[in-house]
């Protein structure tokens, strides 16, 4: 049977429409791989690159922001046990330089270096000057009367004595913010050395501050995964001081050490993963999960939170047995005791304002407030290629207060869990980064998707028509045969007799 209603131009149009859909539909699958291929061949670190160049020295500004808390009951507080009351003062900000040196690559697809912090004081960003005072506990004779405690017992009843002579024996002090952070030197770290070489033991150093000797320094010699070999563990630490797991807790899983620095991720990330991070101020690797989807400077992004599992007790969360130090030794939720690696001085991590802590930790101390919001430690990752453009590090250093034999001042303290200050080490990426990424990532990406996207609606757009000018035709045709057939159908007009006998006579 003839198609009549079909001509040549249909049939060409038909064929047009069907081949630019399918070469729509299989360019998706093309620039796909071809966008796979780019991303492997661009983001391992190898000399020369962008990517090394920006690893090696940080191209986007880095802040290090602290808030102290400055306690305005401590005679209360020694003298009856009342409830510490603080106020939060800050922040005091910093620029933080960072600089990736002794860089050595391996034959095996690893890169070791060591990074350089340095911490310049802005004034423009800070509440008040690095000199600004604030009463807090005094972290050094705690620490001093906990180790004379445990290490040092002989001489134990002589503690009070020895804080007395170095003129140190108050349960609070008032420092700078300069003093506390970078170290500050005091007459009691003299007296008690001078008591320690007497007895022929080690002595310790002179100074003290929380982050004393960490200011130009680096944290340790780390080894990674270049993504010379495969992206899939790309920058994911191997070794931290060539070890390749730690020995600060008490079970195996806990002394792993897993994921990257939290400043880069390897490609391809989706809602369902978790990231883990290595941090060397809490002395542990942790994790996180996808909170919410964001779009920062028109990058699109996924946003990763710490979940509160990961400094729940044992009793809510068993995995973090190995947390507890000495092992049985274990906190309430939401505290993290480091002593093991800070040199056996009772501090203890949280999130800031005991976030996620116990409720009897929180309500402790006065003038805490947790707030998820504002507290909570997120990292912000472009998904493709797993650049973090957002990060924010958020931890609080705390002391471990306790009543202690023969110190005077803490006669009347329940055991405390006292907040010093917290910190929001943070990095968000700049316009000019961002235009720059979005000129060498997604420029390129939304010219692919325009142009597959495109030709699969013009090879279907193509198609629609073509087929409905088709159906139309085959209408129009049916309806021309229809008045033939009633043409053919109809009966000829019958002739009178007497007329045709007229004609013939």
């Amino acid at each position: 049977m003839c198609l009549k209603w079909i001509t040549k131009c249909n049939i060409i149009f038909l064929i047009v429409g069907a081949v630019v859909l399918a070469v729509g539909c299989a360019l998706i699958k093309v620039f796909h791989d071809m966008i796979i291929s780019k991303v492997k061949s661009t983001l391992p670190l190898v000399q020369g690159t962008s990517t090394y160049n920006d690893w090696v020295e940080p191209p986007v500004p880095i802040y290090f922001q602290i808030w102290v808390y400055d306690v305005i009951n401590p005679e209360e507080v020694v003298n009856k046990g009342e409830r510490p009351a603080v106020v939060q003062r800050g922040p005091y900000t910093y620029r933080e330089k960072r600089h990736k040196q002794n860089i050595t690559s391996y034959d095996n697809g690893t890169i070791a270096y060591r990074e350089t912090r340095t911490f310049i004081f802005d004034r423009a960003k800070s509440v008040g000057p690095e000199t600004d005072n604030f009463t807090t506990a005094n972290i050094l004779m705690v620490t001093i009367a906990d180790l004379l405690e445990r290490e040092y017992s002989f001489i134990q009843e002589l503690a009070e004595i020895i804080l007395d002579i170095g003129g140190d024996s108050n349960l609070f002090t008032t420092l700078s913010v300069r003093g506390i952070m970078w170290g500050y030197e005091d007459p009691l770290l003299k007296t008690v050395n001078d008591i320690l070489k007497r007895y022929n033991q080690s002595t310790i150093d002179d100074r003290f501050g929380l982050f004393y000797k960490q200011n130009g320094t680096d944290d340790g010699l780390y080894t990674i995964d270049s993504g010379t070999k495969s992206v899939d563990h790309f920058v994911e630490i191997q070794r931290w001081n060539g070890e390749n797991k730690l020995s600060f807790w008490t079970t195996p899983t806990c002394n792993m050490i897993n994921g990257t620095d939290g400043t880069l991720f390897p490609p391809f990330v989706d809602k369902s993963q978790t990231l883990y991070i290595f941090s060397s101020d809490i002395c542990r690797s942790i994790y996180t999960t996808f909170h919410k989807e964001d779009t920062l400077r028109g990058i699109d992004l996924l946003e990763f939170r710490v979940p509160p599992n990961v400094f729940l007790n044992v009793t809510a969360n068993p995995a973090n047995t190995g947390f507890c130090t000495p092992a049985d030794n274990c906190f309430p939720s939401g505290l993290l005791n480091v002593a093991s690696c800070r040199s056996g001085a009772p501090v203890i991590m949280s999130q800031p304002n005991f976030l996620a802590a116990d409720p009897k930790v929180i309500d402790s101390v006065v003038g805490i407030h947790p707030d998820p919001e504002q507290h909570s430690t997120l990292i912000a990752v472009e998904p493709m290629t797993g650049v973090v453009m957002n990060a924010q590090k958020k931890l609080q250093v705390d002391i471990l207060i306790k009543k202690i034999n023969h110190i005077r001042d803490t006669r009347n303290l329940k055991l405390m869990f006292f907040p010093i200050l917290w910190l929001n080490e943070s990095a968000v990426i700049t316009e000019k980064a961002a235009n720059d990424f979005k000129s060498a990532v997604q420029t390129p990406l939304k010219i692919t998707q325009t142009v597959q996207y495109g030709l699969i609606i013009i090879g279907a757009f193509i198609l629609i028509c073509t087929l409905a000018l088709i159906i139309k035709n085959k209408f129009s045709y049916n309806d021309e045969d229809d008045e033939e057939v009633v043409k053919c159908t109809k009966k000829p007009a019958s002739v009178n007799p007497s007329e045709s006998t007229k004609l013939l006579s």
